[in-house]
């Protein structure tokens, strides 16, 4: 049987007039499927990469329905689900199609809603923090009483590894670009925060940390990632996990742009990394998601913190659904903190 769902949609990469809304169909649930209500999806830079045609993993995809995180109501499961049943409140992640009225998912990626939580935190909590813990722990390897440097510090990843970074004891210093977001990274628990607008980003975070930093991470792309790296200590690691600086504030591509940041990236050469015993990471989320076991196990770890209340609530951000090219413009602007989340009411 067949039913229907609102999506919203890009039929080919644009501007903010690309997201269109569209009645789609909605089969049945698999065997191993779990049909969930959406009621709050969250919005992620992804959508935006994925809106203007420049994120790898959406290439060949269009038409696409973008969104990589959910929360709501489980409706009906497949025949062979025993995991969850209709009327459970549950959030997870999706690789793409979360920006929808209903969707169809495996029980992998679903987790049970905290009943503290409301559906808005739940469409919030998955990407950011399965990135944040991933990049620290898994990627970066932290160990308790190193000094980290977080770049776009009161985003929502910045905001998930500065929570992380104080519950594991370590001296944390948040960068923002606008004043304003100052008192947001400090509730984090930064031991520092470095303000771009007021302040030369690299003579502060020397003066704070002369020896340099045991790991920085940097969502930026071209605009900081040499610094970054030459502001490593001995045995420092440097995480790229996304570009947000090569793109405008215009909701358009700008081609000139992008390719002017693209040849001022720096390649970091193998010999320099022996010589300095600095090591560079990068990462993404959307291609891990055939790692089921080490999703499930550090989406366990981060809800025992919370049932523990270890991890305080992330700012956020509501628009209601249809909505969704102002919460795309205000995420691009650059001043928004915390996570921004689509509300279906």
């Amino acid at each position: 049987m067949t039913s229907s769902r609102n999506q919203i949609m890009i039929k080919k990469p644009g501007s903010y007039n690309a997201l269109f809304f569209d009645e789609t169909p909605l089969e049945d649930p698999g065997p191993q499927e779990v049909q969930v209500q959406v009621k709050a999806c969250g919005i992620n830079f992804a959508d935006i990469c994925v809106r203007l045609g420049l994120y790898e993993a959406a290439k060949g995809n269009y038409p696409i329905c973008p969104g990589l995180e959910f929360s709501g109501v489980v409706n009906r499961i497949g025949e062979h689900i025993q995991t969850v049943k209709p009327g459970d409140r549950v959030f997870g992640a999706s690789r793409f199609g979360a920006y929808t009225t209903a969707i169809n998912t495996v029980p992998d990626m679903l987790w049970p809603l905290p009943d503290h939580w409301d559906f808005t935190r739940g469409a919030s909590f998955p990407v950011a923090y399965l990135t944040a813990w991933y990049g620290l722990h898994e990627t970066g390897h932290l160990k308790k009483a190193e000094t980290v440097l977080v770049h776009s510090a009161a985003g929502g990843v910045g905001t998930s590894m500065m929570h992380l970074l104080k519950l594991n004891g370590n001296r944390a210093v948040g960068v923002i670009g606008h004043s304003d977001k100052k008192a947001a990274v400090l509730d984090t628990g930064a031991a520092h925060v470095i303000d771009k607008q007021t302040q030369d980003l690299w003579k502060e975070a020397e003066k704070l940390n002369p020896e340099g930093y045991d790991m920085i991470a940097d969502a930026n792309g071209a605009s900081t990632l040499k610094g970054s790296y030459n502001h490593l200590k001995p045995g420092g690691r440097l995480l790229i996990y996304g570009f947000a600086s090569m793109f405008s504030h215009t909701g358009r591509k700008n081609l000139p742009k992008l390719i002017w940041d693209y040849f001022r990236t720096p390649r970091f050469s193998p010999f320099d990394m022996t010589g300095s015993n600095k090591t560079v990471s990068g990462f993404n989320l959307i291609y891990l998601f055939d790692k089921i076991d080490l999703f499930r196990a550090i989406m366990d770890r981060l809800l025992r913190l919370d049932q523990q209340k270890m991890l305080p609530p992330m700012p956020i951000t509501t628009f209601p659904f249809r909505n969704v090219a102002n919460a795309h413009r205000a995420m691009e602007s650059g001043l928004s903190v915390g996570k921004l989340v689509l509300e279906i009411l």
